[in-house]
């Protein structure tokens, strides 16, 4: 009895071990490394709902939404046939593949169950603000993205993306009142300060635009930005 026990501790051990050299994998961002290790797992324990999630995540990282759907299908099936409840995290990653993937109506339906499943998961909050913008439903949106920002206040991406669903609805101003104040701390990223050039452009302030674009572009791209800017200059006059 005492070999057999140890026996199976050790094996236990070793998933163990093999599932966190997975996760250092995807938090390193090499997803490939993650799908050999999760994969191999699946071989022995082909119904395991928690490893075909992983896997399906994994596929999702590395950009291979179809696989990533194919699994998530599958660890959601058999875990709905086994009587439990929907699990949010499997719901989040399968509306992110459909996001992804630009089946936007469907991707809606899975992130509005994730995000009800788990309040406190910024990324199920920001993807179902992104599937609303792409819907141009810019007022939930925000009210996705502003959700994300409770849970996670430093996150420059879904502050840039809050901002970003102000400025597509035509209120510039309240877009700028989002990420300025970053901006000028220092924080912002290369989409953060485009996305302000455009709120200042669409405001008719072409020289604050120009002044933040050009941080980050070429002549050649800042010559096209503002001729792109031009539009609403033309709309001043």
């Amino acid at each position: 009895m005492a070999c057999g026990s140890s026996g199976s501790l050790s094996a236990e051990q070793l998933k163990a071990n093999d599932r966190h050299l997975a996760e250092v994998a995807m938090t390193n961002g090499r997803p490939g490394s993650a799908i050999e290790i999760y994969q191999a797992l699946l071989d022995k324990a082909p119904h395991d709902v928690e490893l075909l999630y992983l896997l399906g995540s994994a596929y999702n990282l590395s950009g291979e939404y179809a696989m990533a759907l194919h699994q998530l299908k599958e660890a959601s099936r058999i875990n709905r046939e086994a009587g439990y409840a929907s699990r949010g995290e499997i719901q989040r990653e399968i509306g992110r593949a459909q996001l992804a993937s630009g089946d936007t109506p469907k991707a809606l339906i899975a992130l509005l169950q994730a995000s009800s499943l788990l309040p406190g998961d910024a990324v199920a909050h920001n993807s179902l603000g992104v599937c609303y913008a792409l819907h141009q439903e810019y007022q939930q949106a925000r009210g996705a993205f502003q959700a994300a920002l409770n849970i996670d206040p430093g996150s420059l991406e879904y502050r840039n993306n809050l901002a970003l669903a102000w400025i597509l609805d035509d209120k510039p101003q309240l877009g700028i009142d989002v990420i300025y104040p970053s901006y000028l701390r220092g924080k912002s990223t290369v989409k953060l300060r485009q996305n302000l050039a455009l709120a200042f452009a669409m405001k008719g302030d072409i020289e604050a635009a120009k002044a933040i674009a050009r941080q980050d572009l070429t002549k050649a791209e800042l010559e096209r930005n503002l001729d792109f800017y031009g539009q609403w200059q033309r709309k001043e006059l």
